[in-house]
């Protein structure tokens, strides 16, 4: 019994060992690489490019994969909050959810950015650029909602100017460095199995697929950049029929 926990336990540091060297392989050297920031707990270690967002115990479970950060779940203003009625064809959260949460820590203008592994921050160390969006996300795009096949159609509670996302794949560039990923639907790449519109359905930080970091052409690390037979917006058009 004892080699066979120490068997599982070795394989299962392997895997975690591999799953980092993976991350930081996108993140290292892109905005979210923070080792050698001077409020990184540790900043001449490069290992602690992860530590800053992720943690193998005690994680915030409201938030991303295994949190490390301080996270807030109310006092956001929401795009359903301003938009008409006749706008709102799905059923949003009323506070942003998952992902969203996670990526807010940061971004909310409010949270200190060295606010993670149970500190509160230092008072006044937030964004203060344009990655702010601030709690009143009423001008973004919407999140934190279910973008399923029953959303798409002509009827009352349907939006006609969106398409299927099971079936529809997204628009790719016609060349440079896109990385597919095995499902190519609006649902495989951008929402995920439960369907659900959140801040990293356009948004990829770890670069693992999309289009690769490049400060240069994609400083916002959008999943789809680039154009198709010349055109742009790819990313916009894949889920809107415009």
């Amino acid at each position: 019994m004892k080699t066979m926990n120490l068997l599982t336990l070795t394989v299962a540091a392997g895997s975690l060992l591999a799953l980092t060297s993976v991350a930081q392989a996108g993140v290292v050297g892109s905005p979210h690489d923070f080792h050698a920031a001077s409020w990184n707990s540790d900043p001449t270690d490069p290992a602690t490019v992860c530590s800053v967002c992720h943690t193998p115990h005690h994680a915030d479970p409201n938030a991303g994969p295994l949190w490390n950060r301080t996270v807030a779940t109310s006092g956001f203003i929401m795009y359903k909050d301003h938009a008409p009625a006749e706008n709102i064809k799905s059923t949003p959260s009323t506070q942003p959810t998952g992902v969203s949460l996670a990526c807010l820590s940061c971004h909310d203008g409010q949270t200190a950015i060295n606010a993670y592994g149970g500190s509160a921050g230092t008072s006044g160390n937030t964004i203060t650029n344009s990655a702010n969006l601030t709690r009143d996300l009423s001008h973004s795009h919407p999140i934190s909602l279910t973008y399923d096949s029953a959303l798409v159609g002509t009827g009352p509670t349907q939006n006609k100017w969106l398409y299927p996302p099971d079936t529809t794949p997204v628009l790719q560039p016609d060349s440079g460095t896109f990385v597919a990923g095995n499902d190519m639907t609006i649902k495989g790449f951008l929402l995920g199995k439960n369907n659900r519109l959140e801040c990293n359905s356009c948004h990829d930080v770890h670069n693992q697929e999309g289009t690769p970091y490049s400060l240069g052409s994609n400083p916002k690390l959008v999943k789809i950049n680039g154009t198709q037979a010349g055109v742009g917006s790819l990313l916009c058009r894949s889920c809107h029929n415009k």
